[in-house]
């Protein structure tokens, strides 16, 4: 069984996932096209910035759940889409 898969591009590797996690302060992150990745995640789709690199309130807004390292989420679900209590 094949565990790990590599891809090229972060679109690539962004397609049907659940969720994202951003652990670098690299430029090439800031640029990515969010709103076309969104499009192919399964939903609900969550992005954890841990960097504070990514405009958390434009990820909002195409339908992101986010979660960023040193604040509250702005919604009440977990990184995996399961609700708070």
């Amino acid at each position: 069984t094949k565990l790990v898969t590599v891809h090229d591009n972060p679109y690539s590797a962004a397609d049907d996932a659940h969720a994202i996690v951003v652990l670098t302060e690299w430029d090439e992150f800031k640029a990515l096209d969010y709103e076309r990745i969104y499009k192919t995640m399964k939903h609900p789709a969550s992005i954890f910035d841990g960097r504070l690199i990514l405009d958390q309130r434009q990820l909002g807004e195409y339908g992101f759940r986010t979660f960023a390292i040193g604040s509250a989420p702005d919604q009440a679900y977990n990184l995996f889409g399961v609700p708070l209590d």
